[in-house]
C-alpha cells in the first residue's frame, strides 16, 4: 500500500469527545520553499505557517479560499498562506535579510537559539484568519496579536479569546541534508461541547472533561519530530500509537497540493485600468516590457509594446 505523503487526515478521540488533525506536508513545502530565496529560519517559520494553516483550514466547512496571514514589525515582516476547499496551498513571506543576519549575530546560540522565537523574529503584530467563499457570502474575518513564543501559541491564544474553545497544536518543521528538502508535521487537537444540546455540565461531568482533555493534550506532545514526518509511519498509525486507549476513529484524508491561482489573464485584468502612456513608461529599459512576478511562485509575465497596444484597444472594443 503507497503511504500518502502531502495530506490532512481527521479524525475523532471518542473516549473524550475530542476531535483531531494530523497533517504531513513534504513535497508541497519544498516546491513553495524552492521557488523563494529566503534565509533558513524564514523557511523554518514559513513551514511552520503553512503546517498550521492546512490544521486550521480542515477544521472549517467552507468553499473557497482560507488565509492565514502575518503583519508586524520585525524581521520577519509578513507571511501568508492561502488553502483552498480543494487543498491547493500557496505562500510567501516578506523578509528584511540585514536585520535578521545582524539579529542571528547578536543572539548568543545563533540560529538554534532563534528557533520558535516568534516573538523576536516577527516582533510586534497580529496573525488573521480570513475565510472567503465569494459570490453573496459574508467574508469572516478573525484577529489576534503575536503572542507567544511560537505560532501554534498564537492560534491557541485565538481560539480562547474569540471563539471559547480549547485548541491545542503541535508543529514540527524539519530540513534534510538538502537546502530545500523541508518536511513538516502538526497535529490539533480541538474539544467538543460536553452535549450537543449545549446545556451546562454537572461537576462531574465537567471533571471527567478537564481530565480527559489534559490527557490527550500530553499524549499529542509525546509525538516526536521524527514520527510526524516520517513518511514510512502513516497517518493511522501514528494516530493509534499515540491515542488507542482514547478510541481513535479515522475519516476520509484530504490530499493537499502547491498550486498558484496566477495568471496572464489576471495580470492582464489589473494593466487594463492603466493608460496606455503609464503602461509605456513602466517598460524596462533592458527588455522593453512591463514584467510582474507573482509574489507566491515567482512566475514572471512580460508584456511588450504590441501586447499593450492590444490589451488597450481590447479595452475599447
Amino acid at each position: 500500500m503507497q503511504i500518502a505523503v502531502d495530506f490532512c487526515q481527521p479524525f475523532t478521540l471518542d473516549h473524550s469527545n475530542i476531535r483531531g488533525r494530523f497533517a504531513r506536508l513534504g513535497p508541497t513545502v519544498q516546491t513553495i520553499i524552492g521557488q523563494h530565496s529566503y534565509p533558513s529560519l524564514a523557511n523554518h517559520l514559513l513551514g511552520e505557517i503553512i503546517g498550521l494553516a492546512v490544521l486550521l483550514s480542515s477544521a472549517l466547512k467552507y468553499e473557497g479560499l482560507f488565509t492565514l496571514q502575518t503583519s508586524s514589525d520585525g524581521p520577519i515582516g509578513m507571511m501568508v498562506v492561502d488553502v483552498d476547499s480543494d487543498g491547493n496551498i500557496r505562500a510567501c513571506a516578506r523578509v528584511d535579510e540585514d536585520r535578521l543576519s545582524t539579529m542571528i549575530a547578536a543572539e548568543d546560540g545563533g540560529e538554534d537559539a532563534l528557533r520558535g522565537q516568534v516573538h523576536k523574529l516577527m516582533g510586534h503584530g497580529h496573525i488573521a484568519f480570513t475565510v472567503d467563499q465569494g459570490g453573496d457570502h459574508e467574508r469572516y474575518q478573525g484577529i489576534v496579536s503575536l503572542e507567544g513564543n511560537t505560532l501554534a501559541e498564537c492560534a491557541e491564544a485565538y481560539f480562547r479569546q474569540s471563539e471559547q474553545i480549547e485548541a491545542s497544536f503541535k508543529l514540527e518543521v524539519h530540513q534534510g541534508e538538502q537546502a530545500n528538502d523541508w518536511w513538516v508535521g502538526g497535529l490539533f487537537l480541538q474539544r467538543l461541547p460536553a452535549s450537543a444540546s449545549g446545556d451546562a455540565a454537572t461537576p462531574e461531568e465537567a471533571e471527567k472533561i478537564t481530565e480527559d482533555w489534559n490527557r490527550s493534550k500530553i499524549l499529542m506532545a509525546s509525538a516526536t519530530e521524527n514520527e510526524l514526518v516520517d513518511i514510512s509511519l502513516s497517518a493511522h498509525d501514528l494516530i493509534w500509537r499515540l491515542f488507542h486507549d482514547e478510541e481513535p476513529r479515522v475519516f476520509d484524508q484530504t490530499a493537499l497540493q502547491f498550486k498558484c491561482r496566477c495568471s496572464r489573464q489576471k495580470i492582464e485584468g489589473a494593466l487594463v485600468s492603466y493608460p496606455l502612456e503609464e503602461l509605456l513608461d513602466m517598460r524596462e529599459p533592458d527588455s522593453g516590457e512591463v514584467a510582474v512576478s507573482c509574489q507566491f511562485c515567482n512566475t514572471r509575465y512580460g508584456f511588450n509594446e504590441a501586447d499593450l497596444r492590444a490589451l488597450k484597444s481590447g479595452e475599447d472594443a
